[in-house]
């Protein structure tokens, strides 16, 4: 039987991807929490709900600028 992922393991294997994407840079520890929590936020993503698309689009782009 397989065991259903938590949305922390979704958000970490998200995280990992999006690090893959952007050319394994390095972030310093506040932006790499701040992307886990965006990672989380991306995971939870309703349409209906207040995290939009955009809204996730651009905190990551911004943290992936610095």
């Amino acid at each position: 039987m397989e065991r259903r992922k938590s949305d922390a393991e979704v958000a970490l294997e998200l995280m990992r991807l999006v690090l893959e994407l952007a050319g394994n840079r390095r972030l310093s520890p506040t932006r790499s929490l701040a992307l886990y929590h965006l990672c989380r936020e991306a995971v939870a993503y309703e349409p209906e709900g207040s995290v939009t698309a955009e809204y996730l689009e651009e905190s990551l782009r911004r943290l992936l600028q610095g």
